[in-house]
C-alpha cells in the first residue's frame, strides 16, 4: 500500500520515483563533469611544480637521501613513480601522471559522496554536494596536478571517513586515521593542517561532551597511528641511520614554512580570486558551516567531529601565507559537505529558496561553460612539444639545466629549484651562488629556457651568452652559431667531438679555423675560449656536439611557457 506523505499529496512510491530520477540527472551531471576533468588533465598547461614533483621519482636507487637531500618528504614521489614505470618518454610521463592525478580525484570525490553519507545526507543530497564540489573552479583546474596535494587530500579524507564510518569510535579507528594522516603529512608537510584539524575535530567533540578523558586518549591514538608511518618512512630511507631523515623530515619543512611567501608579494590576490569566481558556492559553503556552529550541540556526535574538521581546515587554508590557487583544494571537499545546510535554513521561506536554487543552479550552469573555455584556451601543447624535442636531443646519461625539472627522465647537473627565493638568491650572491657554480664547474648540455632563466640572466651570462645557440624555442645547446668568414668567440662549456649542422639539424661539410688551424669536423675541443671562422659559402651554420639531430631543430622565438599560469 502507497501512504501519502501528509501535506504533500506524494506517496512513498512517488517520492521514491522522484529520487531516482534526480540521482540519475545528479549522476549524469558528475559525469560530465568527470569528463571535463579528465580532458582538463590531458591538456592543460603543466605548472612549474608539476615538472619537479613528478619528477624527483627519477632519484629513487639514484642518489636520493644518499648524495641528494630533499627538504621535504618524498611520499608523493613514490606515487608518481608508477608514471615513471607506465611511461615510455617525458611527455607520456608527464600525461600519467596527469592521468593518475585524475583518477586518484576521482577516487577522493568517491570518498566526499561516502562522508556526506556518514554524516547522514541521502543519497541524493550527497550526490548534490559532490557536484557542488566539482563546480569549483580550484577543484576542476587543480586536482589533476601532478603534485603534492592531491594525494596529501586523498589521505585526508580517507582519515575523516573512517571516524564518520566507525560505530563507536575505538584504538582501532582512532590509529587508523591516525596512519592515514601520517600518510598525508608524509606527502606533503602542509598536512600538518589535516592533522591539526582532525585532531581538534577529536578532542574538542569530546570536550564539548565533558568528556576529557575521551578526549586525550582519542588524541593520543591518532598521535600514535601519525607516527607510524613517520616511523617506517625514516628507517626505509635511512636504513640503519634513520635520525637524519628525522630531522629532514621535520626541519626541512619547517625551514621552508618559516621563509613564508613574502617574497612573492600578491599572493593574498589568489584569495580574492577564488572568490570571486566561485562566490555563490562559497556563500553556501560558509553560510552552512556559519549555520551548523549555530547548532553544534544539537548534532550527532558524526556530524560534529565533520564540522569542526570542516572549519578548521577552512581556516588553515584561508590564512595559509601562500595561497596558491592549488592549496585551496585542501579545503573544498570539505567546505561542500556544508553546502546544502543554507537550503534548509530557508525552507520555509518559500521566494529565499527559489531564489537560492536560482543562484545555484546558474552558478552550477556557469561552471560547464568556465571548464570548456579553459580547456579551449591553456592548452600544453608548447610545453609538451619542448620536452619531447629536448628529451630527443639529449641522451640519458648527459644533462640539462632550466631550474624547474622539466624532463622527468633526464639527470639535472643540480636539483636546485628556481623559485623566487633562489632566484633572488642567485643575484644576490652572483658568482658564489649555486647557479653560477653549476655552469661553471658542471655545464650542462642543454638548457630549457623561461622566464626563470631569463630572471638570473645577469648572473650567468658570461657564462651562457658565447657558450649556448639556441635550436628551437626554448632551447638552447652547447655550441655556436657561424657565418661564412666571420670571426666568433666560442666559449666552449663541454670538451668533445663538435660537427657542422644545418637549420634544421642535418649535417654540414665545411672548414672550420679555430686559432689559426683549419680543420675538417668532426673534430675535438677542449673547454676554454676559441676563435672560429667559418670556412664555407653555403651558408650559416651552428657548430654543435655531434650527434643525430635531423629535422629536430624548429626557428622561432622563446614560448612564454608559463604566462598566466594561475590565472
Amino acid at each position: 500500500m502507497n501512504t501519502q506523505e501528509p501535506g504533500h499529496g506524494l506517496t512513498k512510491h512517488d517520492l521514491g520515483i522522484e529520487q531516482r530520477q534526480a540521482a540519475i540527472y545528479l549522476g549524469v551531471l558528475i559525469a560530465l563533469k568527470i569528463i571535463l576533468l579528465f580532458a582538463l588533465a590531458w591538456n592543460t598547461r603543466f605548472v612549474m611544480d608539476e615538472f619537479v614533483q613528478l619528477g624527483w621519482a627519477k632519484y629513487f636507487s639514484n642518489g636520493l637521501f644518499d648524495t641528494i637531500w630533499h627538504a621535504k618528504a618524498v611520499g608523493y614521489a613514490v606515487f608518481y613513480e608508477i608514471a615513471h614505470l607506465i611511461g615510455w618518454d617525458a611527455p607520456s610521463i608527464l600525461l600519467t601522471g596527469r592521468m593518475q592525478a585524475a583518477l586518484l580525484a576521482c577516487v577522493t570525490i568517491a570518498l566526499v559522496y561516502a562522508c556526506a553519507r556518514a554524516i547522514g545526507e541521502d543519497r541524493v543530497r550527497a550526490l548534490a554536494i559532490v557536484l557542488i564540489l566539482l563546480c569549483f573552479s580550484n577543484f576542476m583546474e587543480r586536482v589533476f596536478r601532478t603534485i603534492a596535494e592531491p594525494l596529501a587530500v586523498f589521505f585526508a579524507v580517507a582519515a575523516l571517513l573512517v571516524i564518520l564510518r566507525a560505530h563507536a569510535l575505538s584504538a582501532r579507528q582512532l590509529l587508523a586515521a591516525g596512519i592515514l594522516s601520517g600518510l598525508a603529512f608524509l606527502a606533503t608537510q602542509k598536512s600538518v593542517y589535516f592533522n591539526v584539524a582532525l585532531g581538534l575535530g577529536l578532542v574538542a567533540d569530546a570536550a564539548l561532551q565533558r568528556r576529557y578523558a575521551t578526549g586525550i586518549v582519542r588524541g593520543a591514538w591518532l598521535v600514535l597511528g601519525w607516527a607510524l608511518p613517520a616511523i617506517a618512512y625514516c628507517f626505509i630511507f635511512g636504513s640503519g641511520d634513520p635520525v637524519p631523515i628525522a630531522k629532514s623530515l621535520v626541519f626541512g619543512p619547517l625551514e621552508i614554512a618559516m621563509r613564508g611567501g613574502g617574497e612573492y608579494g600578491g599572493l593574498r590576490r589568489f584569495v580574492l580570486q577564488t572568490l570571486a569566481r566561485n562566490y555563490i558556492f562559497y556563500v553556501f559553503c560558509f553560510s552552512g558551516m556559519a549555520l551548523s556552529l549555530m547548532q553544534i550541540m544539537k548534532l550527532d556526535e558524526r556530524r560534529r567531529i565533520a564540522l569542526i574538521f570542516s572549519v578548521v581546515i577552512t581556516v588553515l587554508v584561508f590564512a595559509h601565507d601562500q595561497p596558491w590557487p592549488y592549496v585551496f583544494i585542501m579545503a573544498l571537499p570539505f567546505m561542500s559537505l556544508w553546502s546544502l545546510v543554507l537550503l534548509d535554513g530557508i525552507a520555509t521561506h518559500a521566494r529565499y529558496l527559489r531564489l537560492a536554487w536560482v543562484a545555484l543552479i546558474t552558478s552550477m550552469a556557469i561552471s560547464y561553460v568556465s571548464n570548456i573555455i579553459y580547456l579551449r584556451t591553456d592548452n600544453n601543447a608548447a610545453q609538451l612539444e619542448l620536452v619531447a624535442r629536448a628529451e630527443s636531443l639529449l641522451a640519458p646519461d648527459e644533462r640539462y639545466f632550466d631550474g624547474i625539472g622539466m624532463l622527468p627522465n633526464r639527470k639535472e647537473p643540480t636539483t636546485l629549484w628556481l623559485d623566487r627565493h633562489y632566484v633572488f638568491a642567485t643575484l644576490r650572491e652572483g658568482r658564489n651562488s649555486k647557479v653560477y657554480k653549476v655552469f661553471s664547474k658542471s655545464p650542462p648540455k642543454m638548457i630549457l629556457w623561461s622566464y626563470r632563466m631569463d630572471n638570473i640572466y645577469p648572473v650567468v651570462a658570461p657564462l651562457v651568452a658565447n657558450s649556448y645557440v639556441s635550436v628551437a624555442p626554448n632551447l638552447r645547446i652547447a655550441g655556436c652559431r657561424l657565418q661564412p668568414g666571420e670571426k666568433k668567440i666560442f666559449n666552449v662549456p663541454i670538451a668533445g667531438s663538435y660537427a657542422l649542422y644545418g637549420a634544421t639539424g642535418t649535417p654540414l661539410q665545411g672548414s672550420v679555423e679555430i686559432d689559426g688551424a683549419v680543420l675538417d669536423p668532426p673534430f675535438h675541443l677542449e673547454t676554454g675560449s676559441k676563435t672560429l671562422t667559418l670556412k664555407t659559402d653555403s651558408g650559416e651554420a651552428l657548430l654543435l656536439p655531434t650527434g643525430s639531430y635531423a629535422g629536430q631543430f624548429k626557428a622561432g622565438s622563446d614560448n612564454d611557457l608559463f604566462a598566466n599560469i594561475y590565472d
